[in-house]
């Protein structure tokens, strides 16, 4: 089955990409270079091989290879052709469970965007203004929502649209009102609602391994981390609003709804004190070595197009019998090469 060699030599790959991704975010604490492999790795799931790196040596043309053999092997591989139809039956449903799944909590995310306004003229003009300094072309649009939703950003067919809270918004001051509209607009800028989409198409395709979901919670760690550092470089002086609103918003949305895969939220409360040490510390930085990540980020390119190939069918080295029949003479011929006829006993023969 070439399809299940090649699930299988993507997990592979994948997993390798997911262990440097986890070092580089871990050890290292490179988060913009190790979004770039965690996505990477998503890539790698649902890529097709171009590269075939072989594990071992093609042997040549054997009937086990061509399916002319009548050996075990074959006979239980032919006496199973629908085992790939029974998995991909399984993996069918799987998936078309977890579409429908996905399908029903955008259903009840657009009836709550339904009830959505533009927002006050006030959050108009500095969108406008940030998307400037930051060179997005395209504004998204701002909207406010009801409830006790968190600030989110949403992928739309010509732009992103921006939902804020209405109850939030007026708590807010004007600090925190830049900040909060900064944070969601760098988002925009790295294009993380666009990520949402791949890992929701992976999602679907690998319904069944777990590791994607980790990957995900990975990916939204690491965008947090980037966007807090992108605010906190171009708003130093508000760092303590920066940390007082990241506060105010999980408190604002407690108990933290479960929202649907398709948006970028800000509400999420991992490693929530790591990033509060990060905003609040003053103390400069040094400066990375890029060409480390560089490195790293060239050889997982590298790797993405790759497939590992090891051929199953090698046959297995021939087998001498000990005693040969001669088919003209009909005598049997021992492997020493003498027939029956020459055989002599030696010894005493039992009487």
């Amino acid at each position: 089955m070439p399809w299940l060699s090649l699930l299988v030599s993507n997990i592979l790959l994948a997993l390798w990409l997911a262990l440097a991704a986890w070092f580089v975010q871990r050890r290292l604490r490179w988060y913009g270079i190790a979004h770039i492999l965690w996505m990477l790795v998503l890539v790698k799931l649902v890529t097709p091989p171009l590269v075939s790196v072989r594990l071992g040596d093609s042997p040549q043309s054997t009937p086990c290879q061509n399916g002319t053999c009548l050996c075990a092997q074959h006979q239980l591989t032919t006496a199973s052709k629908t085992v790939p139809w029974v998995l991909l039956a399984v993996w069918s449903i799987g998936a078309g469970t977890t579409c429908w799944s996905a399908w029903c909590s955008w259903a009840r995310f657009r009836r709550l965007m339904a009830h959505a306004s533009p927002a006050p003229a006030e959050w108009q003009s500095l969108a406008a203004q940030l998307c400037t300094e930051l060179s997005i072309r395209h504004r998204p649009e701002v909207l406010a929502v009801p409830g006790r939703l968190p600030p989110l950003v949403v992928p739309g067919w010509q732009r992103p649209r921006l939902l804020l809270p209405a109850a939030l918004m007026g708590r807010l001051s004007g600090s925190q009102q830049v900040v909060l509209m900064l944070h969601e607009l760098v988002h925009i800028q790295r294009r993380d609602h666009l990520v949402r989409l791949l890992e929701l198409a992976v999602s679907v395709a690998y319904w069944w391994l777990p590791i994607v979901r980790l990957i995900g919670r990975q990916l939204r760690t690491c965008e947090e981390t980037c966007c807090d550092a992108a605010v906190v470089s171009r708003q130093p002086q508000a760092r303590h609003d920066y940390a007082r609103l990241l506060l105010d918003v999980l408190d604002f949305v407690v108990p933290v709804p479960r929202s649907v895969e398709q948006v970028t939220a800000m509400s999420s409360a991992d490693d929530l004190e790591r990033r509060l040490r990060a905003i609040l510390d003053v103390t400069p930085r040094k400066q990375r070595r890029r060409p480390f990540g560089a490195l790293a980020v060239g050889v997982a390119c590298g790797i993405v197009p790759c497939e590992l190939h090891y051929d199953w069918s090698r046959p297995l080295p021939p087998v001498t019998t000990a005693i040969e029949q001669e088919p003209a003479t009909g005598t049997t011929r021992s492997s020493n090469g003498r027939s029956d006829g020459d055989l002599r006993f030696t010894g005493c023969c039992p009487s």
